[in-house]
């Protein structure tokens, strides 16, 4: 395979489709921030909106040749899916260092400072997390800081796999060191919607997942998934909703990804991913699911069962706390998050 040349850097990566609003507003975070990006890459993948979208990214472009940022704006012939969307954004980007964010993310003022104050200290670091920024529709009024270490560290080998999973679930802020991702290129797991968790598995196997000490982006909380309409992930995805098979699906996508990469260092990650699904990730996914019909309940908890991701106590706790409380069950998972907090 032969590569392009590539330049010291940061490319900024958005994969677009569809939601406008918070694409412009995604847009306006960047060029708003302290220190800006060498190149802004959007690629869209073939939405409605595609007309709309241009029409955003032309006039953005504009304001930031006027900073001296390349802006490059793709549109994929078919609708490649998010997978194989995020890889071709890697490809594409002319930068070392690919920062991915999904479009209805937003960039904080210091967020690109934070990240390339991290690559000058380590400067060999194959992929870079963050913590993030909760919010529903307005940064000023934040949820909350998702968090998983308080301090600046490195995860790798030796770590609790755990942390592949809760590092690099949430793409938003996501660095990658784009030489180190291209030999790694791969279709295999496209349709698992966890292509970032491909790459952060191998990163923690070889050179490690950095981590920052301060949050660099804002994850908006309320929006619905859009997948599902591409020829990989269009089976079981269904736009503007996780069902169970499809949440399924995507689990099942880790843990494979979890015993390929494992097999190929001669690591055990699969047993810890298997745990942190089963455990802290089945709290998410039941808070989701608060106030959906029993039939969709005992559905969920039958593709778990499948994927042996029902044995433990806190799945089935929260499965019955669903059964029984059915809309109800929200002030639950509301308490538990104020004590958390």
């Amino acid at each position: 395979m032969v590569f392009n040349t590539i330049q010291e850097g940061y490319s900024i990566a958005i994969p677009a489709y569809g939601r406008l609003i918070e694409f412009e507003e995604l847009l306006q975070s960047i060029y708003d921030m302290n220190l800006l990006p060498d190149e802004v890459l959007v690629c869209e993948d073939f939405s409605k909106e595609r007309k709309e979208i241009q029409q955003i990214a032309e006039r953005y472009k504009v304001l930031f040749y006027q900073k001296n940022v390349r802006f490059n704006y793709i549109e994929n012939e078919v609708n490649l899916g998010y997978d194989a969307n995020v890889r071709k954004l890697i490809e594409q980007a002319i930068f070392k260092w690919v920062i991915l964010i999904g479009n209805d993310d937003l960039f904080l003022k210091d967020g690109l400072q934070q990240i390339a104050d991290f690559c000058e200290k380590h400067k060999d670091i194959s992929m870079i997390s963050r913590p993030f920024i909760r919010f529903d529709t307005d940064i000023n009024k934040p949820i909350g800081v998702s968090r998983i270490l308080d301090k600046e560290t490195i995860l790798k080998s030796g770590d609790s796999p755990k942390f592949i999973f809760r590092s690099c679930g949430f793409v938003g802020g996501l660095v990658i060191n784009k030489p180190w991702a291209q030999t790694l290129a791969t279709s295999k797991y496209d349709g698992t919607l966890y292509y970032q968790i491909y790459l952060a598995a191998h990163a923690f196997c070889s050179n490690g997942i950095g981590y920052l000490g301060f949050p660099s982006v804002a994850g908006r909380a309320g929006n619905p998934p859009l997948f599902g309409e591409s020829a990989k992930d269009g089976i079981l995805h269904i736009p503007g909703a996780y069902s169970a098979k499809a949440r399924a699906s995507m689990w099942k996508g880790v843990l494979d990804i979890g015993t390929d990469v494992g097999k190929q260092y001669n690591i055990n990650l699969v047993d810890e991913l298997r745990q942190e699904l089963m455990i802290r990730q089945a709290f998410h996914v039941f808070e989701m699911n608060v106030g959906v019909s029993k039939f969709t309940l005992k559905e969920l908890k039958q593709e778990l069962q499948n994927l042996n991701l029902f044995q433990h106590w806190v799945p089935k706790f929260l499965f019955y706390t669903n059964f029984i409380l059915g809309k109800y069950a929200y002030y639950f998972y509301f308490l538990i998050r104020k004590i958390a907090q």
